[in-house]
């Protein structure tokens, strides 16, 4: 059976739903799938994918008529929203078919991505992220899943000052930057100089980020309980889209997480 499973949505989900290939590969008796995504570079080398189609408008395209079935199973169009703790991953698993998945999400870096940053490293460090969704389309917007600026600045400076690390930053151009850390940069041209973030989580001291790419990127390495995700109930929680081995904080507010910095830190443990 030669199907064809198209992905929707963003960097993060399309990394999360990477969990499901060999279960899917599985009940389709192949040794390979294919893919319709908005994010190739995430599945290009994937051992377990046979074609990438491309996804940028929603014309017809008469080359798709090799599949045999084109499957398209959306959560944000099903029982998904309206369950509080269904995690994504099961109402994949339950739209395909299958049996659910453990989330663990998978990228086969064949060698180390270049990687640009906004200036040297000169020390070990530690990578963040506490803006997502928003910046890549609108000036400096904070979303009820960021971390409140000031408070970004104090976690920061306790990082800096007391462990004695560089912060790598990673951002969309548009979102704020906190002082004194290193953006991580990307070539607009070539989507997959991202993948270079995970070169950076590698060999980081640990991650704290919030419900964003980052959280996925770092799922991918060994860094576990050295990542500390930091969540708004107001828009999910861990249990519908996290990883239950990271080190989850939950926070409820409407505006903005707004956690106490010195949590954060002594989650970090080292």
């Amino acid at each position: 059976m030669k199907n064809l499973y198209v992905v929707m949505g963003g960097l993060g989900k399309n990394l999360l739903w990477t969990s499901l290939i060999p279960s899917l590969c599985k009940k389709d008796e192949v040794d390979k799938i294919s893919v319709m995504t908005p994010w190739p570079f995430l599945f290009n080398t994937n051992e377990r994918i046979e074609n990438v189609e491309p996804l940028t408008d929603f014309r017809y395209y008469p080359s798709l008529t090799k599949y045999d079935n084109i499957i398209y199973h959306e959560p944000y169009f099903s029982n998904y929203i309206k369950s509080e703790k269904m995690h994504m991953l099961d109402d994949w698993a339950t739209g395909y078919g299958i049996t659910p998945v453990f989330p663990k999400p998978y990228i086969n870096i064949r060698q180390p991505y270049k990687y640009e940053l906004s200036e040297p490293l000169t020390k070990s460090y530690c990578v963040v992220q506490f803006n997502g969704g928003a910046g890549r389309l609108g000036e400096n917007k904070i979303a009820p899943r960021d971390y409140r600026l000031d408070l970004v600045q104090k976690l920061i400076w306790k990082i800096r000052h007391q462990m004695d690390l560089d912060v790598v930053c990673f951002r969309y151009d548009k979102e704020p930057r906190p002082s004194e850390t290193i953006t991580f940069i990307s070539n607009p041209n070539d989507e997959s100089s991202t993948l270079g973030i995970v070169s950076i989580i590698e060999k980081a001291e640990f991650v704290i980020c919030i419900d964003s790419a980052l959280m996925h990127f770092a799922a991918t390495t060994n860094k576990d309980k050295k990542t500390i995700v930091l969540w708004n109930k107001n828009q999910t929680i861990p249990e519908r889209i996290g990883y239950n081995f990271q080190t989850n904080i939950i926070n409820d507010t409407d505006i903005c997480i707004d956690s106490n910095p010195q949590e954060i830190f002594d989650k970090i443990g080292i």
